[in-house]
C-alpha cells in the first residue's frame, strides 16, 4: 500500500467521523461506524506519519506484534514482565557501525 492512499484514506475516515459527530446517527449502529471512523481514521493517520520507517521493519514483526498485543490483551499482568524486556531489547539492540573501507595497506 502506497503512503498516498494511506494519507487518503484517513482524511476520509476522519471526514467521516466529523460528518457523524455533526449529524449523530440515531441507530446504534451508527454510533458504533462514528468510533470505528474515528478510531481508523486515526490509526491510518499515524502509519502515514511513520510509513518511511515500517517500510524498513523486519517481515517477522508484522506477525509477531498482533500476536503480542492479544497476549498482553488477554493477560494483563504480563506487562509487569514485557516492558522491562522490551526496554532491555531497545537499549542492548545491536548497532550497524559500515565497515571501512579496504584500500589494501594495513
Amino acid at each position: 500500500m502506497q503512503r498516498h492512499t494511506l494519507g487518503i484514506l484517513a482524511l476520509l475516515l476522519l471526514f467521516g467521523a466529523v460528518v457523524f459527530w455533526i449529524w449523530p446517527p440515531e441507530r446504534a449502529s451508527g454510533q458504533q461506524l462514528e468510533a470505528a471512523c474515528w478510531r481508523l481514521g486515526t490509526l491510518l493517520a499515524v502509519w502515514w506519519v511513520a510509513y518511511p520507517e515500517v517500510k524498513h521493519m523486519p517481515a517477522w514483526l508484522f506477525g509477531a506484534i498482533p500476536v503480542i498485543i492479544i497476549v498482553l490483551a488477554l493477560r494483563p499482568r504480563w506487562l509487569v514482565i514485557a516492558i522491562p524486556i522490551l526496554i532491555a531489547l531497545a537499549v542492548l539492540k545491536p548497532r550497524i557501525f559500515p565497515r571501512p573501507p579496504k584500500d589494501g595497506s594495513g
